[in-house]
């Protein structure tokens, strides 16, 4: 994999790029970056193109300098297809990833191949109000020991707990929890509603999002659902081959 910088009317996006085969684009997850997918880009490349973004305001791409929305990050990701030359492509977004794939989905859907959807969060507005002290506390100090990770993953290396500090210092503070809050402004109930049949809903079983999965799935039209079992919140991490394969199966590149 690349490592590579475009410009878009967003700003510049840093991104890392590998493979052949029709396109596959990789949303990550709050305070992360394009290297939430190292463990299974060389895999993936095998099969696809496969670009890994950092979001705008994460990793290495600029800043933000005001409250973005979920629907500015998703004009975001089209501005990098479209930066790309990329007409159409298969996409997956892991949490804040999940959430731009569903209004990818709703409004952009003529742009996609395979949508994926993974460990999206969707909560009320009561379970936001109520969760809010501890999101607050998770994103609002970006330094992490190994005790605080531990919990949301299989097993946390000394690389891994290094690489995590570093994309969440990245972000900062104030971006992170501008994350939240546009997560917690969305109303992804409307966008559920016109996501393209036979798109993919990935839980953990292990995740934060499973306790409303019939809530998420309830209005969707025919959705892929599958759930990793002993998975958290980042599969891609705890289950690499698994993730792999279960994206190789819903695209019709399983060996």
């Amino acid at each position: 994999m690349q490592e590579r910088f475009i410009s878009t009317p967003h700003g510049r996006i840093h991104f890392h790029h590998g493979g052949s085969g029709s396109p596959l684009l990789l949303l990550h997850s709050n305070g992360g970056s394009a290297y939430d997918f190292e463990a299974v880009t060389e895999r993936l490349s095998s099969r696809f193109e496969v670009f890994a973004w950092d979001m705008p305001g994460q990793g290495d791409s600029d800043p933000i300098t005001r409250h973005v929305s979920v629907a500015d990050y998703t004009d975001a990701a089209i501005a990098f297809m479209d930066a790309l030359g990329l007409r159409r492509a298969s996409v997956l977004g892991v949490s804040i990833g999940g959430a731009i794939c569903v209004r990818m989905g709703a409004h952009h859907a003529d742009r996609l191949d395979k949508l994926f959807i993974v460990e999206c969060p969707y909560r009320s507005e009561a379970e936001w109000q109520k969760q809010w002290p501890r999101i607050e506390a998770n994103f609002a100090l970006p330094i992490q020991t190994r005790d605080a990770v531990a919990p949301r993953l299989r097993e946390v290396s000394e690389e891994f707990l290094l690489r995590w500090n570093i994309d969440r210092s990245k972000a900062g503070a104030k971006t992170m929890v501008d994350v939240m809050w546009a997560l917690r402004e969305y109303d992804a109930a409307s966008d559920l509603a016109r996501v393209p049949e036979g798109s993919v809903v990935v839980f953990g079983d292990r995740g934060p999002t499973i306790g409303n999965m019939e809530a998420f799935i309830g209005p969707m039209r025919a959705p892929r659902v599958e759930v990793m079992r002993g998975s958290g919140h980042f599969p891609m991490v705890d289950a690499p081959d698994e993730f792999c394969a279960l994206i190789e199966r819903q695209t019709g590149h399983a060996s």
